[in-house]
């Protein structure tokens, strides 16, 4: 993906927004975002000076291969460095990722003046919210493995296999298949363990009258797709039928809802108040979506307390869900682009009753 000179300076505009001398990232996604690197250890450090990612010695030549836009250095005392940094360049007003750097860290930085250290806010996660068309695309390719990876093992039988089973294959074919990996350890429910919405695989073995959940992903190009199937038997038993097709007509609504401009908590307002007609809003006990890119779980929030707005070029997930305790769950989810129309879906596995296959 396109990182470098751009991304920083809508992140130097941001920080002269708030007066701000210099700024530390340490979260890893948000320094790939700004520089390109991929490494797994790094902090940079963005002053009106110039930016600097330091890292240690196992990344020497990858940061020098990946970093556009920032000068390396290689230390193995990068807070020593940073503080020399800041000290050299007489910085008055440091902001930092305070979500994401441990006290001791910011203790072994910030010794005695504290007060120079004035935002402790993350100012490069609203910069990641709006995409660009190569992030898009490349969340476009990995939903597509990773579908073709479920319904290749769909089509092979999953009944009678361990829920932990089916969530290994799924790992290894979406491997096999060009992804770096999965977003996430996906999430294989059956039977009444469906009504927990986090549910682990475990070795339970699944049954034929279901439901049975996967919520799953891949990553290709380090960004993320994200996607949740339910699939019950021909005949569904109890109220399953009923509350899959109350789940269906909530998810549609809080696409529809999907247009720029919107807040975000409108969004989940959609979704709440078909859930709430079809009499099982309290058996929905989490949030309406969220932002996925290079993180699993970005910003925007889809939730009654989120105070963002809809923008166009957003990719967001709709994934309400009903819970009934003892009997089972259903979770339909997509990854949603934001157009200047209104949403597009880039899940594209059928969200309805019957068979996937």
């Amino acid at each position: 993906m396109p990182a470098g000179d751009d991304r920083l300076g809508r992140l130097h505009a941001s920080m002269r927004r708030r007066r701000l001398d210099a700024y530390l990232s340490v979260r890893l996604s948000n320094i790939r975002y700004l520089t390109g690197f991929t490494g797994s250890d790094a902090t940079l450090l963005v002053t009106s000076r110039g930016d600097c990612l330091i890292t240690d010695g196992r990344y020497d030549v990858q940061a020098r291969e990946e970093v556009r836009g920032a000068e390396v250095a290689i230390t193995d005392r990068k807070w020593a460095e940073i503080r020399q940094r800041l000290r050299s360049g007489r910085s008055r007003r440091i902001g930092y990722e305070a979500a994401h750097l441990t006290m001791d860290s910011f203790r072994s930085l910030s010794g005695e003046r504290t007060e120079r250290w004035v935002c402790g806010e993350d100012l490069v996660g609203p910069l990641r919210m709006r995409k660009e068309p190569g992030e898009i695309l490349a969340m476009e390719a990995a939903a597509a493995t990773a579908a073709a990876s479920l319904l290749c093992l769909l089509s092979a039988g999953v009944e009678g296999m361990p829920e932990r089973d089916v969530a290994a294959d799924l790992e290894r074919e979406m491997k096999r298949r060009g992804a770096e990996g999965p977003s996430f350890p996906p999430i294989v429910a059956d039977g009444a363990r469906s009504a927990m919405p986090h549910a682990s695989p475990t070795a339970n073995r699944i049954g034929a009258t279901g439901p049975l959940i996967v919520d799953f992903g891949a990553r290709k190009g380090g960004y993320c797709s994200d996607e949740t199937v339910t699939i019950l038997p021909g005949r569904p038993r109890g109220p399953l039928r009923k509350v899959y097709d109350a789940v269906l007509r909530a998810q549609q609504a809080g696409l529809s809802a999907l247009r720029p401009g919107v807040p975000c908590r409108r969004v989940d307002a959609r979704v709440r108040e078909s859930l709430d007609r079809s009499g099982y809003l309290k058996y929905f006990v989490h949030s309406t979506g969220h932002g996925v890119g290079l993180d699993i779980h970005e910003r925007p929030s889809l939730s009654p307390r989120s105070k963002d707005r809809i923008e166009e070029g957003m990719v967001v997930t709709v994934e309400p869900g009903v819970y009934l305790p003892g009997v089972g769950g259903v979770r339909l989810e997509d990854t949603a682009k934001v157009t200047g129309a209104g949403c597009e879906r880039i899940t594209f596995l059928p969200k309805t009753a019957k068979p996937l296959i």
